[in-house]
């Protein structure tokens, strides 16, 4: 897989094209909100030249980039007040000033397709640039917040009963483990996920006992994640797939204990809940919040401990073993420990030259620096991981903060901090009300069922927009006369 830019970069691509993006996003939304007010051919005219003016790279059929952003930077500037002057927070101003539009929008925009197609003759195919305008890809960044993400699975559903498969998956611990089941086929199977799905106990994920730590921080759960899926998951040969093995790319989101930074030694976040180990389970589901409050709030208060890592994007990361990566995120500092103390040789030497690189002492839960991954995800796409750079990012979350979880509520207000940062890079956030415990990570069926019905209804009225914003439209120029 491409590595993922530097954050700085990412930022600048997403500066330049955003109220490109935004225009088209608005213009979409009131065509699917409203009774029909512009013909079809003049939506695809005004959606082309918003994605001509957005272009920078290419991708050519000889699987090289051509960058066009020079080129059509005259073209951009002149179209840009436009934009932002008819498309206010992703909203139509006023809908007869876009049809008035159209005619001239129509005229200039096929002027500078054709000047475009003549300064590269015989390097960029007139099919080539059609499709990277008229072809968007979605894009999927799921959030993490252990019992909530289950109504992701009713989103997978819905968005492959329409017809949409990501291209390109991010996830944050329980968001992560369910990307990844998303990510090892191009189509959703819902009745072989439940299948799978079907089989996990508490009992056959997580342990109350002492091991070793290698590259996991100690805590007082073990979870033997690989155990418990990897016959679900795993190639012909046996073994599970790497990241970069999936049948969708997958990137997920850890945080890395940098050296030196831990507050304590490790021996407190190992014991942190013995005193709650045999009492009944509402004094647990009650101490567990209020004893990882203070854990995460703690390392928190000083963010230059911790290292954003994305496995799968960053540098040497797409051989990970994808398990083994989800698990990391997974890894709740004082709650839930993770690590790779089997004898696997291939990947101690990634991991190793990871904690080298990094100066890394251990990895630990990905909601502590970045609980919706959206910025790599984009940042990648942009970057040509999946040859367009014509996207659409959709965005789960169900962890924000909620008065009806009073005793998760500071740590939402944490995981939301970092969601803020990647808003800019969501084209739809779906924030998920309906939504289990945090500590449902196990549920009976009735709860997941009651969580995955809930995940396709609050999903629902998003649909039409996602729908006609993903859908290939015909270009609205054809070929001029001979």
């Amino acid at each position: 897989m491409i590595a993922l830019p530097a954050d700085e970069v990412v930022d600048g691509w997403k500066a330049r094209s955003r109220p490109l993006e935004q225009a088209e996003l608005g213009l979409v939304r009131a065509i699917v909100g409203r009774p029909p007010w512009i013909p079809e051919r003049s939506e695809h005219a005004l959606r082309y030249a918003l994605n001509l003016a957005r272009l920078s790279l290419v991708r050519l059929p000889d699987g090289t980039d051509l960058d066009v952003g020079g080129f059509l930077a005259p073209f951009r500037e002149e179209l840009g007040p436009v934009a932002t002057a008819l498309f206010v927070d992703k909203v139509v101003v006023e809908a007869n000033a876009v049809t008035g539009l159209v005619p001239h929008l129509q005229s200039r925009t096929r002027d500078w397709r054709d000047r475009l197609l003549a300064a590269f003759e015989g390097r960029l195919p007139a099919e080539t640039l059609d499709r990277e305008c008229c072809e968007k890809a979605l894009l999927l960044a799921c959030g993490g917040g252990g019992g909530v993400a289950w109504s992701y699975l009713g989103a997978f559903d819905l968005l492959q009963q329409f017809g949409l498969t990501p291209r390109l998956l991010s996830g944050t611990s329980m968001g992560a483990a369910l990307a990844l089941f998303r990510a090892r086929a191009v189509r959703w199977d819902a009745e072989e996920a439940a299948a799978a799905l079907q089989g996990l106990t508490f009992r056959k994920l997580f342990r109350f006992l002492q091991t070793g730590s290698r590259y996991g921080l100690p805590a007082a759960m073990r979870l033997y994640l690989r155990a418990a899926v990897i016959g679900h998951l795993q190639k012909a040969d046996g073994q599970p797939p790497t990241l970069g093995e999936l049948a969708i790319p997958l990137v997920v989101a850890c945080a890395g204990l940098r050296t030196g930074a831990l507050p304590r030694e490790p021996e407190y976040y190992e014991h942190l809940l013995d005193q709650h180990a045999g009492e009944p389970h509402e004094p647990l589901a009650v101490r567990v919040p209020v004893d990882l409050l203070k854990v995460v709030g703690e390392l928190m208060s000083q963010r230059d401990r911790f290292a954003r890592l994305y496995l799968g994007a960053d540098e040497g990361t797409a051989d990970f073993d994808a398990i083994d990566a989800v698990g990391f995120s997974s890894a709740l500092p004082g709650v839930i420990h993770y690590d790779v103390l089997r004898e696997d040789p291939r990947m101690h030497a990634l991991l190793d030259d990871l904690f080298r690189r990094r100066d890394l002492f251990r990895l630990v839960d990905g909601g502590l620096v970045d609980n919706l991954p959206a910025r790599p995800l984009w940042g990648l796409a942009q970057a040509g991981a999946i040859g367009t750079r014509n996207t659409f990012l959709l965005g789960l979350e169900g962890f924000a903060p909620k008065l009806s979880q009073p005793l998760w509520y500071g740590l939402e207000q944490i995981a939301a901090q970092n969601v803020a940062r990647s808003r800019p890079f969501v084209g739809l956030l779906r924030s998920y009300q309906r939504v289990l415990s945090p500590l449902e990570v196990v549920p009976g069926p009735g709860s997941l069922k009651k969580a995955v019905q809930a995940g396709r209804a609050e999903l629902l009225p998003d649909m039409p927009l996602l729908a006609r914003l993903c859908r290939p439209y015909p270009t609205p120029f054809p070929p001029r006369p001979a």
